[in-house]
């Protein structure tokens, strides 16, 4: 049976599929379904794998990023989470201290009797330092095997095993989790011993009992931990008689809500009450506003996917206008046809999400490693891959909503398609002559306006999560607006073209008489542009922002800190003393103290900042001269825009705080501009600090050098020093706190920048489809031109000339859209972060508008060499 006989034959069977039922079966039943899908649909699917394998590829890279976004920062919050169900088990409620403080013994006897409490179990759960390495130190008591913890069966093995109590030797020593490096397996006496340093500014040489070993042991924080008796874990922490928390487990039947209001009533302001999982969502509070914004880039990403899925529909209406003939002349209605389009499109979006999802998996948990310390840092845990359950599902719905929207338009011309006019050879998707005025385009125009007001109105209206919707609003108003004015979009694009000369003027004709096709190809373009001029734009804006913000650190002559330069300096602390032996070293006039603290509260986390003097911190800086004076001497505070938006405080307000000694009321002094993640700054002295809530000691040490004192000979002999502590000092000029700065809110944006390249190659690939559905449109006329006399190169040129002149005009107008979306993001930066973001155009978006235009470009090379390797003859006889 010859090529056409079997087409013949296949396009008879589906026409007798759509025009009746197979024996047995029912009109439109699940039978006829699958045999229309199977020979209307599959077979044009394998018939075209280059095709199929693009559409798939651009669904599952579109699906894999939304799997990995969400992997990515869910990892964040989920190990915290995880974490705090292996320690808490059983556990009904957590309780804190305000800040790492922690509480004292008798609040934890306290706890213990209040009403409905069936256990309070003290709890050591402090980062600490060893060799280097970031790890947990765990300590409790007996009273944890009540807990029914992962931690508590790891520590009643470690009991059984080496006879001591609470899961560590009665003796001073500790053990050791299976992932912490340097320390030998093995029984007692056998693993040697470790060098601990604790965030409070301690460091003690410890006997390592014994390495834990076995699944349930690595399990925890991956093996990452030191388990020791409560006063071992105790003193190793610098807590002296304090513990970290309270795990409360209540009795049975007991109202834990209520159980809630009476433990916080009887502990008073000083202790913080929540869920063991309060940290888990401290850690997504931290990275929600990061979360937000790569996942919009994510989403515009499956938005140009659905661009390229619209060409491809459109591609398959035009190669089978004759079975679409043939069906609605044997009497197939317009629906059938219409489900079978959105059928295959479903098809593809199922098979994209399902071959995306495991690919998120794969590039979350690569990503897992290289995540910035400016994130990692909110945590304690030890970050493991932790996607969670919704991400998967929520890929996938995303890429079959995508696909649907995308197809339904397509799908819809083709099913209206009469029979005759589908035996010609022009794209059944252009339609009439007249329809450029018809009510759909006024309609679109109409809405395009509405939703692009509504963009800026919702970012006006909101300064959440919400406000980030208006980029997504102005991207959908601008889609539809193009197409409302389709035709001058294509009259330019035609233009250009012919302004290229013989081959451009063949070009142009192409584009008129296609010009649905060359709106979604130049949209294509611009989309990529536009998000690619935005994403860059208010990055650099928000990176200049930060910097300028944070420019007065350059002033200090140097730095003293034992957290690594490229994270907020919160812990771990450095002790008094350090500033006394900076006071004396020669050439030092003057070091002034810095303790940074978070502040536990319903919600969002506060930033705690405490001072002993004048500071070159952009809080003590930025304030006025009087707020200084009542900052230092105790009597104002200086808080953040983004913690006075969050609390609905002005300046000369009140300001009422919970600590250790009662709620504690202080005047603000003073509002600015500060860049944090969490709820916001609150800058008091020193000694306020240490009084209300933490322990003494700094987290940095600003040092101003004598005048003519030489800065270098200075800053060796107090790295001098720092070598001769027991754990790491790093210290930095001002210019590098600065720089450190501006390289952390980089680190932020870096997966938006990264996905935004994405896009680009997304674009590239939209091209590519489009003009392959050019070169099988125009195959007879390609063929002409060849039998006339042209050579393949001239071929070859009339459709770069067409992609050209698309990919300029899209270009351009992405720059025009880029620039709207910058300045809205930008806003919305700006009032998320509680922080001046001033407008400014980024020369690097022009550069990167220029490389995204290339890649599209790029993407037009396969089917110009196709149409150019066109075989005459059968080009010609092509219908």
């Amino acid at each position: 049976m010859s090529g056409e006989e079997a087409e013949e034959e296949s396009n008879s069977g589906a026409a007798k599929a759509g025009s009746r039922p197979p024996r047995g079966g029912r009109p439109g039943g699940p039978g006829v379904v699958a045999a229309r899908l199977r020979l209307f649909n599959l077979r044009y699917l394998r018939q075209h794998p280059a095709r199929t394998a693009l559409s798939l590829s651009v669904l599952t890279v579109a699906a894999a990023l939304i799997v990995a976004v969400l992997g990515i920062y869910g990892s964040v919050g989920g190990s915290s989470g995880r974490l705090a169900g292996q320690v808490a088990g059983s556990a009904d409620i957590e309780v804190t201290g305000r800040t790492d403080d922690g509480i004292s013994a008798a609040e934890v006897r306290r706890a213990g009797q209040v009403e409905g409490v069936k256990a309070a179990v003290p709890l050591v759960r402090s980062p600490v330092e060893v060799d280097g390495e970031r790890v947990l130190l765990f300590g409790t008591d007996s009273t944890a095997s009540a807990l029914d913890s992962d931690l508590t069966g790891v520590a009643a093995d470690a009991a059984r095993r080496t006879g001591g109590e609470g899961g560590a030797p009665d003796r001073d020593a500790v053990l050791a989790g299976p992932g912490i490096t340097g320390v030998k397996g093995g029984g007692d006496r056998t693993a040697g011993t470790v060098r601990v340093a604790s965030m409070a500014g301690t460091s003690s040489e410890v006997p390592v009992a014994a390495r834990l070993e076995g699944e349930a042991a690595g399990n925890v924080n991956d093996g990452a931990y030191l388990l020791a008796s409560l006063p071992t874990a105790q003193r190793l922490a610098g807590l002296g008689d304090r513990v970290e928390s309270v795990l409360v487990v209540a009795e049975p039947g007991a109202d834990t809500g209520a159980l809630r209001d009476r433990l916080a009533k009887e502990l008073g302001p000083g202790a913080f009450v929540a869920d063991p999982s309060f940290r888990a969502d401290q850690a997504d509070d931290a990275t929600a506003m990061v979360r937000n914004i790569t996942l919009l880039v994510a989403f515009m990403a499956l938005v140009v996917a659905a661009f390229l899925i619209f060409n491809s529909m459109n591609m398959a209406a035009a190669e089978r206008r004759g079975e679409m003939a043939s069906l609605r002349a044997l009497g197939s209605r317009r629906r059938p046809i219409l489900r079978d389009f959105l059928l295959e499109s479903l098809l593809l979006a199922l098979v994209g999400g399902a071959v995306g999802s495991p690919l998120g998996y794969a590039m979350a948990g690569a990503s897992i490693s290289s995540l910035p310390p400016v994130i990692t840092d909110a945590v304690d845990a030890k970050v493991e891959l932790a996607v969670p359950a919704s991400a998967v599902p929520s890929a996938v719905l995303a890429a079959v909503a995508a696909s649907l929207a995308a197809s339904w338009l397509a799908a819809r011309r083709a099913s209206q398609v009469p029979p005759v006019e589908a035996m010609r050879t022009a794209d059944p998707s252009v339609g009439a002559a007249g329809e450029a005025g018809g009510r759909g385009r006024v309609w679109a125009l109409v809405l395009g306006v509405l939703l692009i007001a509504g963009a800026f109105t919702v970012a006006a209206a909101y300064d959440d999560a919400r406000s980030f919707g208006g980029g997504s609003l102005l991207l959908l108003g601008v889609i539809l607006l193009a197409y409302a004015l389709i035709g001058p979009l294509t009259r330019a694009v035609a233009w250009l073209a012919a302004r290229m000369g013989p081959s451009g003027r063949i070009a142009a004709s192409a584009v008129e008489s296609s010009p649905r096709r060359a709106w979604a190809t130049g949209m294509t373009v611009c989309l990529a542009v536009a998000i690619g001029v935005a994403t860059t734009g208010s990055s650099q804006n928000t990176v200049d922002a930060a910097s300028k913000n944070v420019s007065t650190l350059a002033d200090s002559d140097l730095i003293v800190q034992r957290a690594a330069k490229d994270v907020l300096p919160v812990r771990p602390l450095l002790p008094r003393e350090t500033q006394r032996t900076l006071e004396g070293t020669e050439g030092v006039e003057r070091v002034v103290a810095g303790q940074f603290t978070y502040l536990n509260q319903p919600g969002k986390r506060a930033l705690l900042l405490g001072m002993d003097g004048p500071s070159n911190s952009t809080a003590y800086r930025l304030a006025s001269p009087e707020a200084r004076e009542q900052l230092l001497a105790g009597t104002g505070a200086v808080v953040s825009g983004t913690y006075a938006k969050e609390k609905g405080l002005e300046k000369g307000d009140t300001l009422t705080l919970p600590t250790a000694r009662g709620e504690q009321r202080i005047r603000v002094a003073d509002v600015v501009d500060y860049v944090s993640m969490d709820a916001g700054l609150i800058a008091l002295s020193l000694d306020r600090l240490t009084g209300w809530f933490g322990p003494s000691g700094a987290s940095y040490y600003e040092v101003l050098l004598a005048p003519g004192a030489d800065e270098a000979a200075v800053r060796d002999r107090i790295e001098g020093h720092a070598e001769a502590q027991p754990y790491p000092v790093h210290v930095l000029d001002g210019s590098e706190s600065v720089a450190a700065t501006e390289s952390a809110v980089k680190q932020v944006g870096s997966l938006a920048l990264a996905l935004q390249w994405v896009i680009a190659g997304v674009a590239g690939l939209a091209l590519l489809n489009t003009l392959m559905l050019s070169v099988v449109e125009r195959r007879r006329e390609l063929g002409i031109l060849r039998a006339l006399g042209s050579s393949r190169r001239y071929v070859r040129r009339v459709i770069l000339t067409e992609a050209t002149a698309v990919s300029v005009v899209g270009g351009a107008g992405g720059l025009v859209v880029g620039t709207a979306l910058h300045y809205l993001s930008t806003d919305v930066m700006a009032k998320t972060l509680a922080m001046d973001i001033p407008f400014e155009p980024a020369p690097a978006a022009l550069a990167l508008a220029v490389g995204a235009v290339l890649i599209a470009l790029a993407g037009s090379v396969p089917p110009a060499r196709r149409a150019g390797r066109l075989n005459v003859v059968q080009a010609i006889g092509y219908e």
